[in-house]
């Protein structure tokens, strides 16, 4: 997600399309956004998208799981099933990958993780500057509060 001087890009752009994702048509998933930091800004919104995506993740699988019943193992396949419906994600992929690990006794993984997430700022800056615009990012904002909730595990449990 490179932004600046279009004769910076032009070097550089056969180097970044070589490298980069594609997407499924062959083309390549990079471009020039724009002047000065764009790029940065275009990447600090698509990582607080994330944030959100991933706490909608998160909130879904625990509804399945602690409201339904239903075994990890199992959500690990309604995940997988969604890969081909409009859900199909590159997160929702990974996340029915990892519901399908156990642990040396055949426990479920995501069991034994932390749940304690830290952040980077990219969530809270997306949220700055939509506020700034007057743009409204509610999921975004969500996600970074419950972020800034579960890093305070011991306040928590307490």
């Amino acid at each position: 997600m490179p932004g600046g001087p279009p004769a910076a890009w032009a070097m550089v752009k056969d180097l970044l399309e070589s490298i980069a994702a594609k997407a499924p048509d062959g083309e390549p998933c990079v471009a020039l956004l724009g002047p000065g930091g764009a790029g940065n800004a275009v990447k600090t919104v698509h990582n607080g998208c994330e944030y959100g995506v991933m706490q909608l993740i998160a909130e879904t699988y625990h509804s399945i799981r602690r409201i339904l019943g239903i075994s990890t193992n199992e959500i690990g396949h309604i995940f997988e099933s969604w890969q081909n419906t409009e859900l199909s994600s590159y997160l929702v992929e990974i996340t029915a990958i990892v519901l399908g690990h156990s642990d040396e006794d055949g426990e479920p993984l995501v069991e034994r993780i932390l749940d304690q997430a830290g952040a980077k700022g990219t969530g809270k800056w997306t949220v700055e500057m939509a506020l700034s615009i007057g743009a409204p990012v509610p999921t975004i904002g969500a996600a970074v509060d419950a972020r800034n909730i579960s890093s305070t595990k011991e306040e928590r449990v307490a």
